[in-house]
């Protein structure tokens, strides 16, 4: 401990000498005083320091101490709490088995628990009824706090391996720090199994047209068996065959075309029929719904500079049957009418004319634009004002932080975490920090830091809506998506391009769903509302009633957000839903009809072989250990050792105001009481 003082130290020699020289005054220009000289001098004294320690006080004197602060060692456990642990046979021993090896060794070490399946809680509640297994986000939700926090010896992570929502969790292993000792769940043994893995199909078609189904099937441990399989457009037999297994670890891949006859939402059921010493026959039947729509949209994508970026759109939109994608070359091509959505990349004098512009500002198809390295951002400002701030700005290499409050569209958890995770792109750094006040999705993020500079925004002009991307190298995102077997870019590009499809129409009340949702997916829904000016407004209620067709489900009223609505149900049960929204205007409620479809996910039971060569790699990487559960003593014996149950411990400098150390004041009020003691004994005053 130290006292620190804020002035010069010759500040001292001053108060030194005002104290001398205020003790001797009283006293020795006292005629009255009768004291001896022995005790007039040990009275100076006295009352000399008394006085130094009052005038001290004036120079706001504080002390510093150093405060040693420890804490326990910590271990981060991760339970798979999902349905394809049920196999295990112990699964019904496992909750108490795990809370007696945590509690045995809970005075030494403190444990964070989680247990996690399509989604992660933080406790050791266990039911074993995940829809899902995503290890990716739990390890790491474990990695990133173990990285933060210098206590943390160790991760726990019981699971079967069989990773089933998300990204691959090898893509973690750089960020290891800490031993992960994984503790094997499920059964490992390779039974007799057939599965239907997908239905790859388009989700909306044109009617009308001729649409591929593919169908990929896979057996295990049946060569030389053989099955039926039938495939089902609703209650239509379009395809039947025998499948003839010829190998144990078997595959195929069958491909059908289809008629689009009829508009709305069909059902395509995938039947393949059980055979002798089958168990699990929930993976032996799949339904995927699909939307037969009148209209076909056209796109355009004006390339005013070349870039792989282009490509990536290019391709995200050309996969999708309803998309007529157009490529349009400045010079060369005219640019359609008839277009429903225009995309221009990296404007600038060479692609159009200010004619041309004036032009698009008056049309009413909507326009996504991209700004670049080589873009000419005054041209750009025609459409968005707001794009002169970036005018002279420098460019920077960074990442993006997903607006969660976005309210147009939503996007899931794994979108979110695939972008705020995705490779870095080039953004404007602007050279002034204006505030951007319309609804943006993209926060610029560089390192650690996320600023208020939007990435992606969208913007109002002429009661028609633009989508602003500041930033290239999103052809990055689509390769990173790829090689995680993901179409995560394809659907952020199609949400983008069907929101500007969707408020280029003309109706004053709409909600914003998707067709199709799946049974693990947390549902939200939205609604627009516009006022008689064509302006977004959300003053008026709005109810919705929704019914399904196993009953009624119930009212409910959205929540504002920004200038729109949202409405979030989570997770609804595997049906088709109908609804009425109402916006409660005053003067004339508007309503609006629709209807979506939940399909059941069966994911977790499509494959229910345990995965522990994955938790050895895992292990092996970390510098843990695997565990089978059966060998748990194991494990407990790693806990009781002395690399787990060192403690961390931190200095922490504090700072204390010396006028509130009690010992202080009471030392003065000592010196002063005695001074005053001895003067009335001795006959003072």
């Amino acid at each position: 401990m130290k006292i620190i003082l804020p002035y010069s130290p010759w500040w001292l020699l001053l108060i030194a000498a005002i104290s001398v020289g205020l003790a001797m005054l009283l006293y020795f220009k006292n005629p009255y005083d009768i004291l001896s000289t022995l005790w007039k001098k040990i009275l100076i004294v006295t009352r000399s320091i008394a006085f130094f320690l009052l005038f001290f006080l004036l120079l706001s004197p504080f002390f510093e101490k150093n405060k040693k602060i420890i804490y326990p060692p910590e271990i981060i456990t991760l339970i798979d709490n999902s349905q394809s642990i049920k196999i295990d046979p112990l699964y019904t021993s496992m909750e108490s088995t795990i809370n007696e090896l945590l509690n045995k060794h809970s005075k030494n070490i403190f444990f964070d628990n989680y247990s996690f399946s399509d989604k992660i809680s933080n406790d050791l509640t266990l039911s074993f009824d995940g829809k899902a297994t995503n290890i990716f986000d739990a390890l790491q939700l474990a990695l990133r706090q173990a990285n933060e926090k210098e206590n943390i010896k160790a991760i726990l992570l019981f699971t079967d391996g069989i990773n089933t929502q998300n990204n691959d969790p090898h893509l973690l292993f750089s960020q290891m720090k800490v031993p992960i000792y994984t503790i094997g769940l499920g059964d490992t043994t390779i039974h007799t199994d057939l599965q239907v893995s997908k239905i790859q199909c388009n989700d909306k078609i044109p009617i009308g047209s001729t649409f591929p189904i593919e169908v990929v099937l896979n057996a295990k441990q049946a060569k030389g068996k053989s099955s039926k399989l039938q495939i089902f457009l609703d209650n239509e037999l379009i395809y039947n065959e025998i499948i003839n297994i010829n190998y144990d670890n078997f595959s195929k891949i069958i491909t059908i075309q289809s008629k689009a006859n009829n508009e709305g939402l069909h059902r395509i059921k995938v039947m393949w029929d059980r055979i002798d010493d089958e168990k699990n026959i929930i993976n032996n039947t799949a339904v995927k719904t699909i939307e037969i729509i009148k209209q076909k949209y056209k796109i355009g994508i004006l390339s005013c500079s070349t870039h792989p970026d282009i490509g990536a759109i290019n391709r995200a939109l050309s996969g999708i049957l309803l998309n007529e994608v157009q490529l349009i070359r400045p010079g060369k091509d005219q640019i359609p009418n008839d277009l429903d959505v225009l995309i221009i990349y990296q404007l600038n004098s060479n692609c159009l004319s200010k004619q041309n512009i004036e032009q698009l500002k008056t049309s009413p198809t909507p326009i996504w634009l991209f700004i670049g390295t080589q873009t000419q951002i005054p041209l750009s400002t025609s459409f968005v004002p707001w794009l002169g701030n970036l005018v002279n700005s420098s460019y920077i290499e960074s990442q993006v932080k997903v607006n969660e409050q976005f309210p147009y569209f939503q996007l899931s958890y794994d979108e979110i975490n695939f972008f705020e995770n995705a490779p870095p792109i080039i953004t404007l750094y602007p050279r002034n920090i204006v505030n951007n006040k319309f609804p943006i999705i993209f926060y610029q993020k560089i390192g650690n830091v996320t600023s208020n500079n939007p990435v992606m925004f969208f913007y109002q002009l002429n009661n028609k809506n633009i989508a602003v991307f500041i930033g290239e190298g999103i052809w990055r995102w689509r390769v990173d998506a790829l090689k995680n077997n993901s179409n995560v870019f394809d659907a952020w590009v199609t949400k983008i391009i069907n929101y500007l499809l969707n408020t280029s129409n003309k109706d004053r009340f709409r909600i914003i769903a998707e067709s199709i949702y799946q049974s693990t997916e947390a549902i939200s829904l939205q609604a627009e509302l516009l006022n008689q000016s064509g302006e977004l407004i959300n003053s008026p209620d709005i109810e919705i009633t929704i019914n399904s067709d196993k009953g009624f489900l119930g009212k409910f009223y959205f929540s504002r957000t920004g200038n729109a609505y949202t409405l979030s149900l989570g997770q609804l049960p595997p049906a088709i839903y109908t609804y009425s929204a109402t916006a409660l205007l005053k003067d004339n409620p508007l309503t609006t009809k629709g209807t979506f479809t939940v399909e059941q996910s069966d994911i977790e039971m499509q494959n229910l072989t345990a995965d522990h060569d994955l938790l050895k790699e895992i292990s092996r990487f970390s510098g843990g250990r695997f565990f089978t559960f059966t060998n748990l003593d194991s494990l407990d014996k790693i806990l009781l050792s002395e690399q787990i149950n060192q403690t961390y411990y931190t200095i922490e400098k504090t700072t204390i105001p010396l006028i509130q150390s009690w010992i202080y004041l009471i030392i003065i009020i000592a010196l002063l009481s005695f001074e005053w003691f001895i003067r009335k004994y001795m006959g003072g005053y």
